[in-house]
């Protein structure tokens, strides 16, 4: 991997970072809180020769002799004869073994003097351990090395004696909690670095639109971002036109002039390959974009399942796109219109037991046949494509399919499977679009020259006075548009008059309540799909 992009993996994965940080500096805090005092007293000994005599010969000799013997006795200060003689001396509770992992000997090269380090809870123990070594030593250099030849009794060859007692030590050896602290920072930090780069390597979700673009072999259309006001205010092109999420909507308005770029009149189903991964936000916030733009767009709700358009855009939904492949009702009376952004919604109306049958079915393909003839653009929000087989079955009678993902929760085995499941219709993926996702290298913002307001979105009926009982479907036309069956002509394809709006509060002629405030306009961020 390169610096930048271990430099994204530590973006996406800081939690992992500091999370263990976190718990590297905690587990420091109870060490410290737990941890026994330490005092280490220390008792310098200095080696020598007795018999070197007073000639500089005989001292370099002796001082030679005493910097080879120091190795020695630095082994010999842990012996079992040395260490015994010090526990008898100072009668305290301890093995041979104990003792030795209290203490160690350390000499400088070219030295003769033998620094003994005791350590111990209590500062006073320390300093008698270390004093009772010194003694114990320098009672077993006497014996070692004093000569065993029968004769008068001579001095010793070698000496080792203490330069002066141990001092009682004052402050703690162990190390201080600046010290503890740090050490736990860093490995905590060089632990969740490496941590964070471990669950990258095993973490297959989508992540990037290029990423997403390649594992489905489609064109990428664009990345939306994901704002914290976006589940409040999911119409958030009409509701906020100035923010970086509305403007990315827009982008994606613009790259799908490149999906079946030869017709002037397209049919695009918006899929996922799970639910929850933001199809119905994007679809709904697509269709709004398009609309803006003056085109003639309409918005179908197929998620027969959990449709979530109707909520959304606060319409009826007694009647729609069920009702109107059932027979019940015209295509064009179920279609309602938002006459503040210019667009027709076709909600899914009554929940059906048989979805799949419904939307594989040839009257389905013909009330999309007439919708193309009457709209520019036909957006269709399908349910996930894994869970169910409804989109694959209404895919075919569509022009390209745009497969939306979510970053960071859609992996690259569910979006593969998704492209899978459409191409195995014959079904055409247009694009792909990725939710949300890192956005390194772009300055996101609102841009504005002035504040603008909030647009109303009152909502009323294309044909406020028709009923289902005065429509029988695919017979007649309604309001001067064509039926289904009949062959469109340019004065049907002329943009019809649109109603004009009625005061908020008042009821249109079907009954159902009008409300002209987005504020209204609940939703989730696409918790249906």
């Amino acid at each position: 991997m390169s610096a930048q992009e271990h430099l994204r993996v530590l973006r996406e994965r800081w939690l992992t970072v500091v999370a263990v940080v976190v718990l590297a500096m905690g587990l420091g805090v109870a060490y410290l809180a737990l941890r026994p005092p330490v005092y280490t007293a220390a008792l310098q000994m200095y080696v020598s020769s007795p018999a070197a005599g007073n000639s500089d010969s005989a001292s370099l000799s002796g001082a030679q002799l005493a910097q080879d013997r120091v190795k020695s006795y630095q082994e010999l200060v842990t012996s079992p004869r040395v260490l015994t003689a010090a526990i008898a001396a100072t009668r305290l509770p301890l093995t041979v073994t104990e003792l030795r992992g209290k203490m160690d000997a350390t000499v400088t090269d070219g030295s003769v003097v033998m620094v003994v380090n005791v350590s111990d809870a209590s500062p006073e123990t320390a300093a008698a351990i270390a004093n009772a070594v010194g003694n114990a030593m320098t009672a077993t250099v006497d014996s070692l090395e004093r000569p065993t030849v029968p004769g008068p009794v001579t001095a010793p060859v070698m000496t080792v004696r203490a330069v002066e007692p141990a001092p009682v030590p004052e402050d703690q050896s162990s190390a201080g909690p600046k010290r503890v602290l740090g050490i736990a920072f860093l490995l905590g930090l060089a632990t969740g670095v490496a941590a964070a780069i471990s669950r990258n390597a095993a973490d297959n979700s989508v992540r990037a639109p290029e990423q997403l673009a390649e594992i489905v072999d489609a064109p990428n259309l664009g990345q939306i971002t994901v704002e914290s006001n976006l589940t409040k205010r999911p119409l958030i092109v009409i509701d906020e036109p100035n923010s970086a999420t509305a403007e990315d909507f827009r982008r994606l308005r613009t790259n799908l002039q490149f999906i079946e770029a030869d017709k002037d009149h397209k049919v695009l189903a918006v899929c996922s390959a799970l639910p929850a991964e933001g199809k119905t936000t994007t679809a709904v916030n697509l269709a709004l974009a398009l609309a803006a733009a003056g085109h003639r767009v309409l918005l179908i709700d197929a998620d027969l399942r959990r449709p979530a358009i109707a909520e959304r855009f606060v319409l009826d939904n007694s009647a729609g796109l069920t009702n109107v492949l059932a027979g019940a009702i015209g295509l064009f009376q179920a279609v309602q219109n938002v006459p503040a952004v210019k667009l027709d919604v076709l909600t899914s109306g009554t929940i059906p037991p048989n979805p799949s049958e419904l939307l594989a079915s040839a009257q389905n393909a013909r009330v999309i046949e007439e919708s193309r003839a009457r709209y520019d653009v036909v957006l269709i929000d399908t349910p996930p494509l894994l869970p169910v087989s409804d989109a694959a079955a209404l895919a075919p009678a569509t022009d390209a399919s745009v497969l939306v993902c979510r970053a960071n929760r859609t992996s690259s085995v569910e979006a593969r499977r998704a492209a899978e499941a459409l191409r195995s219709v014959s079904s055409k993926v247009g694009g792909v679009v990725l939710v949300g996702g890192d956005r390194s290298g772009r300055r996101l913002g609102s841009y504005s020259y002035a504040a603008s307001s909030q647009a109303s979105v009152p909502v009323s009926p294309v044909l406020p006075n028709a009923t289902p009982s005065e429509a029988p479907p695919f017979e007649q036309e309604h309001d001067g548009r064509p039926t289904l069956g009949s062959k469109p002509d340019e004065a049907h394809r002329r943009p019809r008059p649109r109603p004009r709006p009625q005061p908020v509060g008042q009821r249109s002629a079907n009954g159902r309540h009008l409300d002209a405030g987005t504020e209204q306009i609940a939703g989730r961020w696409n918790g249906h799909g």
